[in-house]
């Protein structure tokens, strides 16, 4: 296979995905949402494979979407749910809506090597992972509210389940980043661990799964852990999707990503 923005690689029954745009700190575009959903959705079906790893290259996860759309976006010439979402992935699959909860769906674990910045979708896409790993370089944040935007795709939904309300909430409204031992404490990432060494842990764990751990016993479980925990997924996702799209049309959203293009602050004024 071959691919633009990411890089793919299995070794040792374990997937490897690479965030592949060093040069723009990783920053997403719809080929790469497009891309990653491939090769997920082909190494759940590949029986070589027992987990998946996620990571970015370089010195950043993913630094959220790529300004470039956030522009066109703000200029009106295009739609912001349309832009991010894969093509496709509009139809239910399952219990689940196409652009990152179908990996809720997947039999195979999915592990984030979170070994920077990872801000805005991608830290929305690592919302979806089954474990997140965490460099001590890390910085982790929802910066939607700083950039005039609504939090995304199921995020009101996910992040307080995996964080509690009140820390979900601090993250939501403020748009702040958070260091990765403050992500720690809040069970935003599982672990920590220098950054030359994030990798290597990262493919211990996966490897502990892929050769210690029963793949059927390993599907069973986090189907059930999912489906037990949910009630409404489908409405956060599309009243979120819905609120993002009616921001987009805001003087706030395009003040917002003029003011971050300019590298001064935004001056918000509500409308």
């Amino acid at each position: 296979m071959s691919f633009s923005d990411i890089l793919y690689d299995k070794s040792d029954r374990i997937a490897t995905i690479t965030l592949n745009r060093p040069e723009k700190l990783n920053a997403w575009t719809r080929r790469m949402g497009d891309e990653v959903r491939e090769v997920m959705l082909e190494a759940d079906r590949d029986d070589e494979v027992r987990v998946i790893v996620v990571t970015g290259a370089g010195r950043a996860y993913c630094a959220g979407a790529d300004m470039e759309l956030l522009s066109k976006i703000s200029r009106g010439e295009e739609s912001a749910t349309r832009a991010e979402a894969p093509r496709g992935s509009s139809e239910v699959e399952g219990n689940y809506i196409g652009r990152f909860s179908y990996m809720l769906g997947m039999r195979k674990p999915i592990i984030g090597a979170i070994n920077g910045v990872c801000v805005g979708i991608g830290f929305t896409s690592s919302l979806y992972f089954d474990m997140r790993i965490a460099s001590d370089t890390a910085r982790i944040g929802l910066i939607f509210v700083r950039r005039g935007l609504a939090i995304e795709h199921g995020s009101s939904w996910m992040l307080p389940r995996l964080v509690g309300v009140p820390a979900a909430l601090d993250l939501a409204l403020t748009g702040r980043l958070v260091d990765a031992q403050e992500a720690l404490a809040m069970g935003l990432v599982s672990r920590v661990v220098p950054a030359d060494k994030l990798i290597a842990t990262v493919r211990e764990v996966a490897g502990e799964i892929a050769t210690k751990c029963a793949p059927l016993g390993v599907a069973q479980a986090k189907r059930m852990i999912y489906d037990h925990l949910f009630t409404d997924l489908v409405t956060a996702i599309r009243e979120d999707d819905q609120a993002t799209e009616s921001v987009t049309a805001s003087e706030d959203f395009k003040e917002g990503v003029t003011a971050f293009r300019e590298k001064r602050p935004a001056r918000f004024r509500g409308r």
